[in-house]
């Protein structure tokens, strides 16, 4: 991993389990940085199940994949989207996406050295879970952006991720995102879950090995992002009143300020 000033700040989105609006929070934050000014690329690190595209509702061409295989070349890949980033879209169904080689590993490492000049930030939507592929990607990146929903099971499978990425790869910071709160209470509830999450890692990872939680803010239930969803679009595009909408803006910004202070 690299901390050089004039590269692409790596984020990676990760969770620890499924269902957490994780693809849709790292589309529609790429859409609202990208509002900001940033150039913005998304990897969709998810390659065995990958679904960005999707979301977006555009067909691209070639995949990573293809370039693994050596069908097309990287700007073969890239997708400009009409949100203003750009999208590096995988593969679905591939078993080869779930499996840590290291022809992938390479492959990435390439990836990543030809494009990370190009950008300001490289947001990895990676899948859920701590399998090799995830846990690859999440090294890779400066920051961890870890999506949580306030269910316990959300909230235990969280720590694991904590406790392992902290103990494979010494991670000791990590971005916290609290989504699907409830509408009237949001703000508590994220300042809740940042707590005891916090408490949970400084009783099972000891004080000697301090990791940290920043919580970059709390999202609320909203029927616009189902909506927003079925549509194939963003909610900027859907419902740029939303309360979900407004609180991703709000996110981008402090994400935007981050990025700002690392180029």
């Amino acid at each position: 991993m690299t901390d050089e000033g004039n590269k692409a700040r790596r984020i990676a989105i990760v969770s620890g389990k499924g269902g957490v609006g994780k693809t849709v929070i790292a589309a529609n934050l790429a859409a609202a940085l990208s509002s900001l000014g940033r150039r913005v690329l998304v990897l969709d690190a998810d390659l065995g199940l990958a679904n960005l595209d999707i979301l977006l509702g555009v067909d691209p061409q070639f995949t990573v994949q293809d370039v693994l295989r050596g069908r097309c070349l990287l700007d073969d890949v890239l997708f400009h989207t009409r949100q203003g980033f750009d999208l590096l879209p995988a593969g679905s169904g591939l078993p080869e996406g779930t499996l840590f080689t290291t022809r992938l590993v390479d492959v990435f490492d390439s990836v990543l050295g030809s494009l990370e000049n190009r950008y300001d930030v490289i947001l990895f939507d990676a899948g859920a879970g701590v399998g090799d592929v995830v846990l690859h990607f999440a090294n890779l990146a400066h920051e961890v952006l870890l999506v949580v929903t306030p269910e316990p099971t959300s909230l235990m499978d969280a720590y694991a991720v904590i406790k392992i990425l902290n103990k494979l790869h010494e991670r000791k910071e990590f971005l916290l995102l609290v989504n699907q709160a409830n509408p009237k209470s949001y703000m508590q509830v994220g300042a809740s879950v940042a707590q005891n999450l916090q408490s949970v890692i400084s009783q099972f990872l000891g004080a000697n090995n301090p990791v940290r939680l920043d919580l970059m803010g709390c999202i609320p239930q909203d029927p616009a992002v189902p909506d927003a969803i079925k549509r194939r679009q963003l909610l900027g595009e859907t419902a740029p009143q939303a309360a979900s909408t407004c609180r991703i803006s709000q996110i981008a910004d402090a994400l935007n300020l981050r990025i700002g202070q690392s180029l």
